[in-house]
C-alpha cells in the first residue's frame, strides 16, 4: 500500500471514529442540557430542600413539561446564593433554572348558617375565620380544615369550631382531635426548619350538628365571585392531579374558582415562619381565585359525568390572588389516616 493510500485509510478511520464519539455524546446528553426522565429529575429535586436554608428561597420544583428543576426566589439578588449552594449539592447548576417569584401566604383572615354542613363553608375558630374543606368519617364523623386554622398549628389543641360565625351553641360543630406535629431533621427536612406533608387536621363533628358526607356547597358559577349556594358538588372519588388539569375549589371569600394545575409535588416554603411543606400543588389563573379566609377549602376536579373528584385542601396563595396551594390528598391521609370522604 502506498504511503498516500495508508494516509487516506487512517484518515477514513479516524472520521468514522470521530463520527462514533459524537454520536455517544448526542446520545448521552451533555448534563443539563436535555430534559430528564421523571424518576431522575425528582431524585435530584430531592436533594434541592437545603436550599430552604437560604432567605428568600419560596419553591423548588421538578417541572413535568420542561424536564428541568426550578427554583422560585423572592429576588435576583438570591441566585448567586442559590446556584453556589447547587454545587455543593451535587446538583448541576445548568440543569437548574432560578424564576422570580411572589411569596406564598397561608390565607387566613376574616356568611348563612347551613345544615348539614358541607364542604367550602365559612368557619370560625378563636377569632378567625376560614373555610371547611370536606367532611370525613374517621373512627367518628368530622370534618377536614387546614391545621394553621386552628389554635395551634402542628398540634392537638381542642380548637373548637362554629359555624358559621359566632361562638354560641347551636353554631358549635366540633373540636379538633388530629394535628400531626411537625418533623425535624429527618425525612429531608432542612436544617433549622419545620416540616410537614400538609396544612391539615381532622375535628370530631359535634353530636348536635349534622354532616353530609360527600357534598360540597356549589355557588352560582367559577370565578364569578358569587358566594350565594346554588346546589352541591358531589364527591365519588378522591386522586392526584396532573399539571394541566383543571382545579376547582369553594371557600368563604372568593366562593367558586378554578384555574390550571401548574406544578405538582412542590416543596414550599411559608411566608413569614420556619414551614416547608412538603410536596403541595400549585392552581394558577389570571385572575384571582383565593384571598383570605380561603384557607382549609376543598380543592377538586369536575369529570364529565359531573360528580367530582376530590383533590385535597387549600392553604395558601400569593399576595395577587391569582396562585393557589393546596395539600394533595395523598398527603393529607398520609398524616391524619385512612379517611371516609365519600
Amino acid at each position: 500500500m502506498t504511503s498516500r493510500r495508508r494516509l487516506a485509510s487512517v484518515f477514513k478511520r479516524s472520521v468514522i471514529l470521530w463520527s462514533a464519539v459524537v454520536a455517544l455524546v448526542v446520545a448521552a446528553g451533555v448534563p443539563g442540557s436535555q430534559a430528564q426522565s421523571p424518576q431522575a429529575l425528582e431524585a435530584l429535586h430531592q436533594r434541592l430542600l437545603p436550599l430552604f436554608e437560604l432567605a428568600g428561597v419560596v419553591f423548588t420544583d421538578a417541572d413535568e413539561t420542561s424536564g428541568r428543576l426550578v427554583v422560585g426566589v423572592l429576588d435576583r439578588g438570591v441566585e448567586s446564593l442559590v446556584r453556589a449552594r447547587l454545587r455543593l449539592l451535587g446538583v448541576p447548576s445548568q440543569s437548574v433554572d432560578v424564576v422570580e417569584t411572589e411569596a406564598i401566604f397561608q390565607v387566613a383572615t376574616l356568611r348563612d348558617k347551613v345544615r348539614p354542613v358541607v364542604g367550602g363553608l365559612q368557619i370560625r375558630f378563636s377569632q378567625y375565620l376560614c373555610s371547611l374543606g370536606f367532611n370525613a368519617w374517621r373512627d367518628t364523623e368530622g370534618y377536614v380544615t387546614a391545621s394553621h386554622c386552628s389554635t395551634k398549628q402542628g398540634e392537638v389543641d381542642g380548637t373548637k369550631y362554629y359555624q358559621p360565625l359566632n361562638q354560641v351553641a347551636e353554631e358549635f360543630i366540633g373540636t379538633e382531635v388530629v394535628d400531626p406535629a411537625f418533623f425535624r431533621n429527618t425525612n429531608g427536612c432542612p436544617r433549622g426548619r419545620r416540616c410537614r406533608y400538609s396544612d391539615s387536621n381532622f375535628s370530631a363533628g359535634d353530636a348536635g350538628a349534622s354532616f353530609a358526607l360527600g357534598w360540597i356547597a356549589r355557588t352560582t358559577g367559577p370565578n364569578n365571585g358569587s358566594l350565594e349556594i346554588a346546589g352541591e358538588f358531589a364527591i365519588t372519588a378522591e386522586g392526584p392531579a396532573t399539571v394541566g388539569d383543571t382545579a376547582n375549589k369553594v371557600g368563604r371569600t372568593t366562593g367558586w374558582t378554578q384555574g390550571t394545575v401548574t406544578r405538582t409535588c412542590v416543596n414550599t416554603g411559608v411566608s413569614g415562619t420556619n414551614i416547608v411543606l412538603l410536596c403541595q400543588d400549585f392552581v394558577e389563573n389570571t385572575v384571582q381565585i383565593v384571598d383570605g379566609g380561603d384557607s382549609g377549602s376543598p380543592v377538586f376536579r369536575i369529570n364529565a359525568d359531573g360528580f367530582v373528584t376530590l383533590l385535597g385542601n387549600l392553604w395558601g396563595g400569593n399576595s395577587s390572588g391569582t396562585l393557589f396551594v393546596y395539600s394533595p390528598i395523598a398527603n393529607i391521609e398520609r398524616e391524619l389516616g385512612a379517611l371516609k370522604t365519600f
